[in-house]
């Protein structure tokens, strides 16, 4: 099995811990500070696995272009994200995050040049597929009825805007890591992103020093998951196409049912957990095939 794989699939693990614990956080934080905690606590982790490759004697132009164009909509996609799973069922709307590998498809192999195999396109439109099944309430109510759900839940839309916005930013992350490494991209990506959400929080005035501190652990657990998940993701984009690391990282909503269910006590369990098998069908295939 591919190694990119198994990096895609911890990054799913990781991602989806640190998810949960951003939705406890949310109950007593504020979103910049919840989103503060994402980015800034995984700052001494990604410096501590790539300590020695970090610094680069000189910077690429094109590099630093794209972190400019990318970290903006990196903030506005966190803060929607946070806003989401901490007003409405993480179970729910984490799963319209699958959007992006389909995106991707196209954006992979427009920007980047990526072949994407039938086995691929077929394992991420059964993710799709699966994302589908979860947000039907009675199939009496007309094949489109899913869609009619999503536009009632402000929640799901927040996603979708934050799935289109990952479209672009994985593109962009991928060509910058083939620009500078993983491990100089992972740090200084979170880096740059923890600088603009700063300035942002500055300008607002948002008091978020005394939260940092009162839930220091939750926060340092938050941004160890994040900053572990950032540096598997981008070691996985050096082994396999963009859109398979992608949807390998959505894979991540399987966890979010469980999580949801288990320490949230969301409901509608059953029939997102159904969906949730047909996202992993599609999830094997692209293991399988890959």
């Amino acid at each position: 099995m591919n190694f990119g794989i198994l990096l895609g699939i911890l990054t799913a693990l990781l991602t989806s811990g640190a998810d949960a614990l951003s939705k406890k956080l949310a109950s007593r934080e504020s979103v910049y500070a919840v989103s503060m905690s994402r980015w800034l606590f995984a700052l001494p982790v990604l410096l501590a696995f790539n300590f020695d490759s970090i610094i680069i004697p000189s910077v690429n132009p094109e590099a630093v272009f794209w972190l400019v164009i990318v970290s903006p909509l990196e903030l506005l996609a966190m803060i929607l994200y946070i806003k989401a799973i901490s007003r409405y069922d993480m179970s729910l709307v984490i799963p319209f995050l699958s959007l992006t590998p389909m995106l991707l498809l196209l954006s992979g192999y427009i920007f980047l040049g990526e072949k994407v195999s039938l086995f691929g396109i077929a394992g991420v439109s059964l993710i799709v597929a699966g994302i589908y099944l979860m947000n039907i309430n009675d199939l009496r109510e007309g094949l489109l009825s899913p869609f009619r759900n999503i536009l009632k839940n402000r929640g799901a839309v927040y996603v979708i805007i934050v799935a289109l916005i990952y479209t672009v930013t994985s593109t962009i992350g991928k060509r910058i890591v083939t620009l500078v490494g993983p491990s100089f991209m992972s740090f200084w990506y979170l880096a740059s992103l923890t600088a603009v959400l700063f300035i942002f929080i500055t300008i607002k005035r948002e008091p978020i020093i005394p939260a940092l501190r009162s839930n220091f652990l939750l926060n340092l657990a938050i941004g160890t998951f994040v900053g572990l998940a950032a540096y598997t993701l981008f070691s996985a984009y050096q082994m396999i196409p963009v859109s398979y690391a992608i949807a390998l990282k959505r894979t991540s909503i399987l966890f979010a049912v469980l999580w949801g269910r288990l320490f949230f006590r969301e409901a509608d369990f059953s029939k997102r957990i159904f969906g949730s098998v047909i996202v992993l069908a599609g999830v094997l295939i692209i293991v399988l095939k890959a």
